[in-house]
C-alpha cells in the first residue's frame, strides 16, 4: 500500500487500507498542509476559520510511532535554484540537493510592490487593486505566449492567500477570456496543466511553470496596517507559506502591498508570519537575504585539484567562479560566457569533494548530469587521474571544447541575428487590427470592461513594449521624434535583451554598450527626470546608489538630448521634442506610477488643458490631483500643480516652453 502526499491523509482515512496490505509505504512533506476537516458536512462550528480546522495526519503519527524514515533529498522541479531555496533554508535546513541555474544573475523570485491597494478588511476581505494587476499580469502573459507554438507556451498559476481573493482574480480573469476568446486555450480541459488560481488551501500538489502570487493583506480603507495574516497567524502557517512559494518550475512573482520592513514581528509571535517577512526581504533582494549565502565553500575552492583547473583556464583568457550554487551540491568551477555577461559558457566538473560525497556513482554521473543538461548547462569533467599524469594535455583538450561551445553559441546568435535581419528587410504583412486593439492602442477599454467589476483604468495593462533592439547590444537605433501624443502609457525601459557587466562599466570598449542602455531609456520613457535615468542604468547594474563617478559616466551619452530644468529638477528630452504641452502617460500599473515631482509639466499641463473645468473649481490642485490618481496633497506635490495650472491658463502663450529658459542642448 502506497500514500502519496501523506501530510494531508487524516489517521482515520488511512488505517483501513494499511490493515489490508501486507507492506505501506507512506510518502509526504510534514513541512507541507495537514490535513483539514473544514469541507466535511458533519461539523456544527461553520463560524470557526477552516485554517483552526487542521489535524493530524497518518505522516505525523507514522513518525511519531518510529516507523523507519529515508529522506528524499534531491529536488528536481525548480528550473532556477532561486525558486527553492528561501524553503531549502528555513525548511529543510540545507539539505534538498538542488542545482544552480546556467545564469549569473539567478532572479527567478520576484517582488511586484503594489503599494496603493486597500484590503478590505471586515467586509470582502480582497485588495481589489492588488487582484486587477494580478489577473492583468496574467492575462498580459498569456497574450505573450499566444504568439509562441503551442508546445513552447508556459503554464501559469495564480495563488491568493484568501478564497474571496481567488475569486475576484477568477472574475477578473473571466472578463478578459469573455473578450479575448483566444485565451480559452489556456484553460481548456484537453491541457494536462491548465491555467489555476486557487488558494492556499487547496493549491498543494500543484505546480506550474510560471506562478503569481498575490499576498492579498495591506492598509485598510483607513490606512492602518494590522499584523493579521489570516492562516499565517495561526499554528501551522508557515507550512502553508512553504506550499504557496514552491509552487513553480521557472518563475515567482510576489504580488503585495507589504515589503520586509513593514511587517513588525515584535507584534506577533507566528512563525508563519516571521516567515513571511524573510521571504518578502528574499523576494526583494534575491539570495544575499539568506544566511546561508556566508556558509559553505561559496567564493572559494573544494581542492587544491580545482584549483590548478581554475588557474590553468585563467592562463588560457577563460573568467571562472567557482563553486556556483547555494545548496549542497554545486557545481565546482563555472566559466562565464564572454559574450554575455549574465550567463555560464560551461561548467567544469572535477572529482572532488562534492563528486566523492555522492551516495552511488549513479549519483555522481548519470542523473546528475542529466538534470543540470535539462537546466542549459554544458559540462565538461575533468577526472584527477587524468590530470596527475598530463595536465597539460587535458588543460588542451578542455580549452579546446570550451572553444567549440563558444563557436556553436556564436554560431546560433548569427544566424538568429541574420533572420531578423532578414525580417527587418521583408517583414510580414501587418495583420488587420481589430476593434478591441484599436481601442486599447487608444487607451480606451471596450464597453464590456466599464459597466462590470472595473477596477481603476489607469492599471490595465497593454502588452508589454520593450526598449529598442541594440544592434548586437551595441547600438540603439534612435526614433525620430517620438510621437509621445499616441503613446498614452508610461513605461518602465526593458533591459533584458541588453549586455550588462558591471565589471566593465568604466572600461572604453563598454561605452557602446551603455550608449545603448541610454538610448533605450530615452526612446521609451522621455521626457523623464535626470536622476531617474540615472537610477535606471545604475539598477540594471545592481546597485542601489547612484554616485558621482556613475553619473559622470551616464552624462557623456546624454550630449545629444534636450536637458530642461524645471521647479522639481532636470528632465531629459530628446533634441527637438520639448514643448509646452505633451499628452499625459498614464501608468501601466503601480510599478509605473510616478511622483508628481517625476512627472515633466508639460504632461501634467496637458491634463489642465484637457479638462477646463478645473479652473473654476474652488480648490484646482485638489481636483487635478484627483485626476492624475494622487491620492495625498503634500505641500510640494500642491506647489508644483498650481504651476501647472498657471501655465495651462488661457492666453499664457502656447509657444513657450515651461522651462525655455532654462533649457540647454
Amino acid at each position: 500500500m502506497i500514500f502519496d502526499e501523506a501530510s494531508q491523509i487524516s489517521t482515520w482515512d488511512a488505517v483501513g487500507a494499511i490493515a489490508r496490505g501486507r507492506q505501506t509505504i507512506i510518502v509526504g512533506d510534514p513541512k507541507q498542509l495537514p490535513p483539514t476537516n473544514f469541507f466535511g458536512s458533519n461539523h456544527d462550528d461553520e463560524d470557526v476559520a477552516e485554517y483552526e480546522k487542521d489535524m493530524e495526519s497518518i505522516l505525523d503519527e507514522a513518525k511519531a510511532a518510529g516507523i523507519p524514515v529515508r529522506d528524499l533529498r534531491w529536488h528536481y522541479r525548480s528550473r532556477s535554484e532561486s525558486l527553492i531555496a528561501f524553503s531549502n533554508h528555513h525548511y529543510y535546513q540545507g539539505r534538498l540537493v538542488t542545482f544552480p541555474s546556467p545564469q549569473v544573475d539567478d532572479r527567478a523570485v520576484k517582488l511586484r510592490k503594489i503599494p496603493h491597494g486597500v484590503y478590505d478588511r471586515g467586509k470582502s476581505r480582497t485588495n481589489r487593486i492588488e487582484a486587477q494587476a494580478v489577473a492583468d499580469e496574467a492575462v498580459s502573459r498569456m497574450r505573450q505566449w499566444l504568439t509562441l507554438p503551442e508546445e513552447e507556451r508556459p503554464t501559469l498559476g495564480v495563488i491568493t492567500f484568501n478564497a474571496q481573493q481567488q475569486s475576484l482574480i477568477l472574475d477578473l480573469i473571466d472578463l478578459a477570456r469573455r473578450n479575448e476568446p483566444e485565451l480559452e486555450w489556456f484553460f481548456s480541459d484537453d491541457r494536462i496543466e491548465a491555467t489555476i488560481v486557487k488558494n492556499l488551501e487547496n493549491v498543494q500538489g500543484d505546480e506550474r511553470d510560471v506562478i503569481l502570487f498575490s499576498i492579498t493583506f495591506w492598509k485598510d480603507a483607513a490606512g492602518k496596517v494590522f499584523m493579521d495574516f489570516g492562516a499565517l497567524n495561526r499554528d501551522g502557517g508557515e507550512r502553508r507559506l512553504n506550499v504557496a512559494v514552491t509552487r513553480a518550475r521557472q518563475e515567482l512573482i510576489v504580488f503585495s502591498g507589504f515589503t520586509a520592513d513593514h511587517i513588525d514581528v515584535a507584534r506577533v509571535k507566528a512563525a508563519g508570519v516571521h516567515d513571511l517577512k524573510a521571504f518578502l526581504d528574499y523576494a526583494e533582494r534575491g539570495a544575499v537575504a539568506l544566511p546561508a549565502q556566508n556558509a559553505g565553500s561559496v567564493g572559494d575552492y573544494d581542492s587544491p585539484f580545482e584549483e590548478a583547473v581554475a588557474a590553468k583556464l585563467e592562463q588560457h583568457g577563460w573568467r571562472v567562479a567557482p563553486q556556483i550554487g547555494v545548496s549542497g551540491f554545486r557545481i565546482d568551477i563555472g566559466v562565464h560566457h564572454p559574450d554575455f555577461a549574465g550567463a555560464y559558457l560551461a561548467g567544469v566538473e572535477c572529482d572532488g569533494a562534492t563528486y566523492h560525497s555522492a551516495a552511488t556513482a549513479r549519483d555522481r554521473d548519470k542523473v546528475r548530469e542529466q538534470v543540470l543538461a535539462g537546466l542549459g548547462w554544458n559540462i565538461i569533467r575533468v577526472w584527477s587521474t587524468d590530470w596527475w599524469y598530463d595536465a597539460e594535455g587535458c588543460t588542451e583538450r578542455l580549452h579546446q571544447a570550451l572553444e567549440k561551445l563558444l563557436a556553436e553559441s556564436r554560431a546560433v546568435q548569427a544566424a538568429e541575428a541574420t533572420r531578423i535581419q532578414a525580417e527587418a528587410i521583408h517583414p510580414d504583412p501587418e495583420p488587420e487590427r481589430t476593434q478591441r486593439e484599436d481601442e486599447l492602442s487608444d487607451g480606451h477599454l471596450p464597453p464590456p470592461f466599464m459597466d462590470t467589476l472595473p477596477a481603476p483604468a489607469d492599471i490595465v495593462l497593454p502588452p508589454p513594449v520593450s526598449a529598442p533592439e541594440p544592434e548586437r547590444f551595441a547600438r540603439a537605433v534612435m526614433p525620430a521624434t517620438p510621437d509621445i501624443e499616441t503613446d498614452r502609457f508610461y513605461r518602465i525601459t526593458d533591459f533584458s535583451d541588453m549586455i550588462i557587466d558591471p565589471d566593465r562599466f568604466y572600461d572604453p570598449d563598454y561605452s557602446d554598450h551603455l550608449r545603448a542602455m541610454v538610448n533605450a531609456v530615452i526612446a521609451t520613457e522621455s521626457p523623464l527626470r535626470t536622476d531617474i535615468l540615472y537610477q535606471r542604468i545604475a539598477r540594471a547594474h545592481g546597485w542601489s546608489r547612484t554616485g558621482g563617478r556613475i553619473r559622470d559616466q551616464i552624462d557623456r551619452h546624454l550630449r545629444d538630448f534636450t536637458r530642461a530644468h524645471e521647479s522639481s529638477g532636470e528632465f531629459i528630452w530628446q533634441r527637438g521634442a520639448d514643448t509646452s504641452f505633451v499628452a499625459y502617460r498614464r501608468p501601466q500599473g503601480d510599478e509605473t506610477r510616478r511622483a508628481v515631482s517625476e512627472i515633466p509639466l508639460a504632461e501634467i499641463a496637458s491634463v489642465v488643458r484637457d479638462n477646463p473645468e478645473i479652473f473654476n473649481e474652488a480648490d484646482p490642485a485638489r481636483d487635478l490631483a484627483r485626476l492624475l490618481g494622487v491620492e495625498r496633497l503634500a505641500a510640494p506635490a500642491r506647489a508644483r500643480l498650481e504651476e501647472a495650472i498657471a501655465h495651462a491658463r488661457p492666453g499664457k502663450n502656447a509657444e513657450t516652453t515651461p522651462s525655455e529658459a532654462d533649457a540647454k542642448p
